[in-house]
């Protein structure tokens, strides 16, 4: 494994590179496999033939963000308003539709694809009267925090939220985050 940023050779646990002080995983300058130079711009490498992974972008904190960026060609945004609407006149039978689909979105954008599905947190939710809920509300919070590249207490909220029973809430927000996310593609 060789650092994206200069090219230096790195152990698999390392977590910075020495020769540069930068982050692993950082940097479009060297492949990652193979640690020649390439375009900032290549796909891949055009010496071992490598697939490159780019560095996410710096967000207005100055950290990055972590964004499966191959999920957001299969995720549309969503409006709130009539989510929110429609999960009133139904009398709920669309949040449980949105919560499904909002749970699978964020597991695949956070690039955590083999987490808990959004059909299965939903079953564990009614097996455990409810009880699952504050877990799913606490995981959430901290892969929309991966996603937006923060260190905030965002799972710490949507747990405050679930107890108050403010699911609603909790979906709202996230559609916001995943609608942002998908607006910068």
């Amino acid at each position: 494994m060789y650092c994206k940023n200069c090219g230096g050779q790195l152990n698999e646990n390392q977590e910075i590179c020495l020769a540069c002080g930068v982050a692993t995983g950082h940097g479009n300058q060297y492949c990652q496999n193979c640690g020649k130079p390439v375009s900032a711009e290549a796909e891949f490498c055009m010496n071992c033939g490598a697939k490159l992974r780019k560095s996410a972008p710096a967000n207005a904190n100055g950290t990055a963000s972590h964004v499966n960026h191959e999920a957001l060609n299969t995720i549309e945004q969503r409006d709130l308003v009539k989510a929110i609407v429609f999960s009133i006149l139904t009398c709920g039978i669309y949040s449980i539709y949105w919560f499904i689909v909002l749970t699978d979105e964020v597991n695949r954008l956070s690039g955590h694809e083999n987490d808990v599905s959004g059909g299965l947190s939903f079953l564990l939710t009614l097996v455990t009267c409810g009880i699952y809920a504050y877990f799913w509300a606490y995981t959430m919070g901290n892969k929309v925090d991966e996603i937006n590249g923060t260190k905030n207490s965002t799972s710490i909220i949507y747990l405050v939220l679930e107890l108050f029973g403010l699911n609603i809430v909790n979906l709202a927000l996230m559609q916001d985050t995943v609608n942002k996310t998908v607006d910068q593609r």
